[in-house]
């Protein structure tokens, strides 16, 4: 065989022609595009919306459903109000005025947070407890009703069941803390308390999804509060008439001993002038008041004290003890004792809170014993000093004021008494009912047809924006003007996207459909990017590359092949790529009468000669060659001499089509460009990064030995969705049918 090879300089031509240096296309040369320079961002926004208007009217009906079910699954919620009004304030300010109005707020804010309080939710909650677990016996012994159910909220109700234990399998609430906490949680979320304007009434609402429900609870929240503000103010009444009553004999004896001393001074001295007496005596009543006062604090306390001792001998309960102490401490922590029994901690906490409380009313009791001990020195001294002025003056004017102070402060007490007896026995709150709660037929939430439309406005505002960022961040390429802009590279034209893609089918398209819209590309692409036929028969040789596998380059390259054989002259085509061997394999099977022993590599290590290492394909007219399987490309390009061989090429092939490796695969394509007289780079529309083309092509650009015009070309595009995008480029040309 080597034998039979000679050199390469001395192989004779197939058809001597001289080959003259060809012009690059004016096409490969022109400028650059700007990419949407006749649209603004308003215009390009539109046409985003426009082309994917399927996807935003589904977004839109999915919006409005989902919006629906949510209004159907949400529970119906009526509120019942109850409307409490206070009492009017009594005339206490000067001249008989009433109080201010900031006096009034105060007290709106006082009742409105003692509504809202844990102490008040908490005690609700246990009455409605009581109350539905005796509605509840009621209803099993009364057995099935006459009443018909209403089936709208009945649907609800299952459908509120159904979320209900689905919840709580996916959060399971086992312990009764939790279950206490969700349904104090769930009580204080659906009341609602607030001033009537700027009035004395106070409006009290819940809200439930059973109208007679939502009247009960308004109806407990008020009957409750207005119950333990009564509770409270008869207790109070209560150590108000202990310690009168504890302290009247001690003013009646007082008002006795000083009747006793003005009538004897009387019946002794008679009726006498007393002049200087006056600010003594008068100084004198004011103490005794003032001892009478501290006494009747002291016995208050005492008996109050008493009372704790006493209560906890018997052994009373922790509530007892706490509204004996008078301690909102105590009692949050006998709150908290009732719900949690075996908790150590509590239990010192109750009982240090005892301690301190009874500590702290003994600490009272000692005050007022100092108090009144130094208030009975300073008065013992007045008395002396009023004696003697009484016994050198006269004690008459001494005495009618403290019988006069005594007798108004004896009365005193006397209406006190009787008034605090009528409170206690007809006990009062201060607050009262104004309307009551009844259950409401109008519910307070929404109809779910009302919450159709801004969920129909929500999701599409929502699909809008996907929109718009799925088509800034979108990083393919899909326009020639696109392409240009982001490559630096001219974009030679489209290839439109075909159903199957095999070598008859591929022949037939551009071939015997010569009028169809992948050959008029095809055509097209091959004109623009090979020169004219001239006299001089001048030849061309096209390398094609692409950037990854499944841009179309394969289908390109024998696509160009097959439509230079209809402009005449003879057409090699050079595969050179071992990625795209299943189209190769069937144009080989189809197509080839006999195949060829040797391989590009025998024929540019001069093993052979070119006919040797060429297939033929009579039916298509192409010649083809290519390169063996377990010889390394990059070698063979890295030790030949390119020119020696496509001289050759160019004197026998008109155009030669290169189907080259990879630009990610190596450096191979970067070495081929050098062979080449024009380079088409394909890019998949809509699939090829920009960031990974850009790359290859700076890479082919770099490797480049020669200036070489390198163009792109978008293949596969569906020209039905390039047509939305409005890009105004050679895709309108092959829309247009022909006639």
């Amino acid at each position: 065989m080597e034998g039979s090879i000679v050199s390469r300089k001395q192989l004779p031509r197939a058809t001597e022609m001289h080959v003259t240096a060809h012009e690059t296309k004016p096409r490969m040369r022109r400028p650059l595009r700007e990419q949407m320079d006749a649209q603004s961002s308003i215009h390009q926004l539109l046409i985003t919306i426009a082309r994917r208007k399927r996807f935003l009217l589904a977004m839109v009906i999915l919006g409005g459903v989902l919006a629906g079910l949510a209004g159907f699954a949400v529970p119906v919620g009526y509120e019942a109000t109850t409307q409490v009004i206070l009492d009017a304030p009594t005339r206490t300010g000067p001249a008989g005025t009433e109080p201010a109005p900031e006096m009034l707020d105060a007290r709106i804010d006082d009742n409105i947070t003692m509504l809202l309080s844990q102490g008040h939710l908490r005690r609700v909650m246990a009455a409605l407890r009581k109350t539905e677990a005796g509605g509840t016996a009621e209803q099993g012994d009364a057995g099935t009703g006459s009443s018909r159910p209403d089936p709208a909220r009945g649907g609800r109700s299952i459908l509120r069941s159904f979320a209900d234990g689905l919840l709580g399998g996916i959060w399971p609430q086992g312990k009764p803390e939790a279950a206490d906490a969700a349904e104090l949680k769930a009580l204080r979320k659906g009341t609602r308390v607030g001033q009537e304007l700027r009035s004395r009434v106070i409006s009290i609402g819940f809200t439930d999804h059973d109208p007679t429900r939502a009247a009960m609870v308004a109806n407990t929240f008020a009957r409750l509060f207005i119950d333990d503000l009564a509770m409270r103010r008869q207790a109070a009444d209560r150590l108000e008439l202990t310690s009168i009553v504890a302290v009247l004999p001690g003013v009646q004896r007082d008002l006795a001993e000083a009747t006793d001393r003005l009538e004897k001074y009387r019946l002794s001295h008679g009726a006498v002038d007393q002049g200087a007496a006056d600010n003594a005596a008068k100084e004198t009543a004011e103490l005794s008041q003032q001892i009478s006062l501290s006494k009747a604090d002291l016995s208050a306390t005492e008996s109050r004290l008493q009372h704790i001792q006493e209560l906890r001998k018997e052994g009373a309960s922790v509530a007892s003890l706490a509204q004996a102490i008078g301690s909102p401490a105590l009692a949050d922590l006998a709150a908290r004792q009732a719900n949690d029994t075996a908790h150590k901690n509590l239990s010192d906490a109750i009982n240090r809170e005892i301690e301190q409380g009874t500590a702290r009313i003994a600490a009272e009791a000692s005050i007022y014993r100092a108090q009144i001990a130094a208030l009975e020195s300073r008065k013992n001294v007045l008395d002396a000093v009023v004696a003697d002025t009484a016994g050198r003056l006269s004690g008459l004017r001494a005495l009618e004021p403290q019988v006069s102070i005594l007798t108004e402060r004896y009365n005193q007490l006397l209406t006190q008494q009787q008034d605090l007896i009528r409170r206690i026995a007809t006990p009062s709150a201060g607050v009262s009912v104004l309307s009551a709660a009844w259950p409401p037929t109008v519910p307070k939430t929404l109809s779910p047809i009302f919450l159709i439309p801004p969920g129909m406005v929500v999701f599409g505002l929502l699909g809008g924006v996907f929109v718009v960022v799925r088509n800034r961040l979108d990083q393919t390429l899909r326009g020639e003007a696109e392409a240009e802009a982001a490559l630096g590279v001219p974009c030679l034209g489209l290839i439109p996207q075909a159903a199957t893609m095999h070598a008859r089918r591929l022949k037939q398209l551009v071939l015997a459909q010569q009028r169809s819209r992948y050959s008029r590309a095809v055509t097209s692409l091959l004109v623009a990017a090979a020169p004219k036929q001239a006299r001089d028969r001048s030849s061309h040789i096209i390398l094609v590359t692409s950037s990854v596998q499944d841009d179309g380059k394969t289908e390109l390259a024998w696509s160009l092949a097959l439509a230079a054989t209809r402009l005449g002259g003879r057409v090699l085509f050079l595969d050179l790529d071992r990625t795209g061997a299943r189209l190769t394999n069937e144009f080989l099977d189809e197509f080839t009468a006999l195949k060829p022993h040797n391989f590009f590599g025998d024929y540019v290590s001069e093993r052979c000669a070119l006919h040797e290492a060429i297939a033929g394909m009579p039916e298509i007219g192409i010649d083809f060659m290519a390169l063996a399987p377990s010889e390394d490309l990059l070698a063979l390009l890295s030790t030949v001499d390119s020119s020696l061989f496509t001289d050759e090429l160019h004197s026998i092939y008109s155009v030669v089509i290169v189907n080259g490796p990879l630009g990610l695969g190596g450096p191979e394509a970067g070495l081929l460009t050098g062979w080449a007289d024009a380079v088409l780079f394909a890019i998949r529309w809509g699939r090829t990064r920009r960031s990974i083309a850009r790359g290859v092509l700076e890479t082919l650009a770099s490797d480049a030995s020669v200036s070489v015009p390198v163009g792109s070309v978008l293949t596969q595009v569906n020209l039905k969705k390039h047509a939305g995008y409005q890009f105004g480029d050679s895709a309108d040309l092959l829309l247009e049918e022909t006639s």
